[in-house]
């Protein structure tokens, strides 16, 4: 999955540019990108770190608190930006915008956890989340192919989009921490 994220980055990053096409960065944008990834970094370990303290107040688990507190920390960003395109008018980027973001997150949560095989102590709780990351690009290709003929989404494919979140909220809640 890793690779593959390598990959479409690079095509990402390369799409679009013609024949002996030159990009130039002024000091001020490279300044403000060098100073936009410290403050990632910076804020990446003070959410870690106050995830950590919450859970340990809490007495709940990490894997808990890393689910529901910094994965909600770490998607705040992501919402605002998908609000300001959806509200520009644009529904399908700000749906796919989400839908690419957490799967890639989780691909990338998930990987390192195979890769040193470390055990998964709620396999439930690991095997619900693999279900729904799944299933997402799963709707995302389906969608797509059912759509050639149209630019964009329509609104009940949305509507499923937005069903099934809601349904792994509901499905996280009640059946695999049983809070209610």
């Amino acid at each position: 999955m890793l690779g593959v994220y390598a990959i479409f980055l690079t095509h990402a990053i390369l799409r679009g540019r013609k024949e002996g096409e030159k990009i130039s960065w002024e000091k001020k944008d490279i300044a403000l990108s060098a100073a936009g990834a410290i403050a990632i970094a910076v804020g990446a370990f003070f959410i870690v770190k106050a995830t950590e303290n919450i859970v340990s107040s809490l007495g709940i688990s990490q894997i808990v608190g890393g689910l529901f507190i910094t994965g909600i920390m770490t998607t705040a960003p992501e919402i605002f930006k998908t609000w300001s395109v959806v509200k520009g008018g644009e529904v399908t980027a700000g749906t796919t915008s989400v839908i690419a973001d957490n799967a890639i997150t989780m691909s990338v949560a998930f990987f390192p956890l195979a890769l040193v095989n470390t055990p998964v102590e709620d396999f439930q709780l690991y095997w619900v989340n693999l279900a729904f990351v799944g299933l997402m690009p799963l709707l995302y290709s389906v969608f797509v192919h059912q759509s050639k003929s149209q630019h964009g989404f329509s609104r009940w494919q949305i509507l499923v989009f937005d069903a099934a979140y809601i349904l792994y909220i509901l499905t996280m809640l009640f059946v695999v921490l049983e809070l209610f």
